[in-house]
């Protein structure tokens, strides 16, 4: 192997700088993204933020693992990190109506990400010794960059009914594995893998802080401070049960996975599952954002739901990610029964009940004792599980 070439296999298992610097753009988006979702969400807000999320956070994801196939050092993947912000960027922007007058705009931002990726895969089908068949880059990216483009010009719902194609097309090629053999999955860098989720991860629990701290700002009162610090305690506990009993032993799950060919369970793993958890995450700051604002008050019926569905949200995503991974059932619901429990039983009640900075301290309580009982009683978690 060349020095050059060790360079870049080098470069892969960790997050280059223009990786990092790409990444700035989804503090953004997070941030436009969950604007709707403070005070009292409806179940519209909820579905808007969900149908608009989805796009930004597949072409986020889609665009790291070809960063973590090719490596950050290459200059064609620099250029490429480089040409797509701005696109992420229009989606963000658009997204305050990105189901109304700003569609079209938020169309062109996904197609374009999408054609900067399939330039990449086009070039890798066409010139490796072990090409890709050409079809996969062209069905997977360069088809729905034209719907998605094509969508811009075409009047709602029909302009959705594309989005929904261009969508569906992705999701339905990723799981034909022709072209994606167990060889592909083999050559993926684990390590890299974990450390650019866990960086995305970073990125939404800072905004969650940034919320609760912005918002303190505004509402400088005692009882603000007290939900301030009650609504830090949660996102610091989500943060510990991530980061402590997660990504530090998140490649040896993926590493068992590429050994045993479990080419599914790594797809889910990386591609889909985090997306439920960093949802949850980002509907929680919203309902931690209202809770600091109006510390006094009942907290809205939808913000209720918003502390207790991304709580929920937040545990059913490492639920699954633990079951792909091997763990037996009676071992997750050890754990995943108990967060049920307290959070439709105890929180929920709480939030409706309990003034906003009761409800948050309870919110709290629940979170610090999940973590307890996922630290001290699912051992196969802290060996095999990224996401929680």
């Amino acid at each position: 192997m060349s020095e050059t070439t060790a360079a870049v296999a080098s470069e892969e298992h960790r997050a280059g700088w223009f990786e990092l610097f790409f990444d700035l753009v989804f503090v953004v988006t997070v941030s436009v993204l969950a604007r709707d979702l403070h005070g009292d969400p409806d179940a519209g807000d909820f579905g808007t933020f969900l149908v608009l999320f989805f796009p930004a956070w597949w072409a986020w994801v889609n665009l790291m693992v070809t960063v973590n196939v090719f490596g950050s050092a290459r200059p064609g993947v620099q250029a490429m990190l480089l040409a797509a912000m701005p696109a992420l960027g229009l989606m963000a922007a658009a997204a305050p109506d990105g189901l109304g007058d700003r569609a079209w705009a938020y169309a062109l931002g996904a197609a374009w990400v999408r054609l900067m990726f399939f330039l990449i895969w086009f070039d890798r089908a066409r010139r490796s010794d072990d090409p890709l068949p050409r079809w996969r880059p062209l069905g997977y990216a360069l088809v729905p960059a034209v719907l998605w483009a094509v969508s811009a010009a075409v009047p709602n719902p029909g302009r959705f009914v594309l989005w929904g194609v261009a969508i569906a097309l992705e999701v339905v090629l990723l799981a034909v594995r022709t072209g994606l053999t167990e060889e592909f999955y083999s050559r993926l860098s684990t390590e890299h893998l974990v450390e650019r989720i866990g960086l995305f991860v970073v990125i939404v629990l800072g905004e969650s802080v940034f919320t609760v701290v912005a918002t303190l700002a505004d509402h400088f009162t005692a009882a603000s401070a007290g939900a301030a610090l009650a609504g830090f305690v949660v996102v610091a506990e989500l943060a510990m049960i991530f980061f402590l009993w997660g990504t530090a032993h998140a490649a040896q799950g993926l590493d068992r996975a590429q050994a045993g060919g479990a080419t599914r369970a790594i797809r889910d793993t990386v591609m889909y599952l985090p997306f439920v958890l960093v949802s949850g995450i980002t509907v929680i700051a919203a309902a931690l954002g209202t809770a600091v604002a109006e510390p006094d008050h009942h907290l809205p019926s939808g913000s209720c739901w918003a502390l207790c569905g991304g709580v929920l949200a937040f545990y059913t995503a490492n639920a699954a990610i633990a079951l792909r991974y091997g763990d037996g059932v009676r071992t997750v619901l050890r754990w995943y029964g108990p967060c049920v429990v307290l959070t439709l039983g105890a929180l929920l009640p709480a939030a409706l009940l309990l003034p906003a900075w009761a409800a948050v301290t309870c919110a709290a309580a629940v979170v610090f004792a999940l973590a307890k009982i996922s630290g001290y009683r699912r051992p196969g978690l802290r060996t095999v599980l990224p996401g929680a």
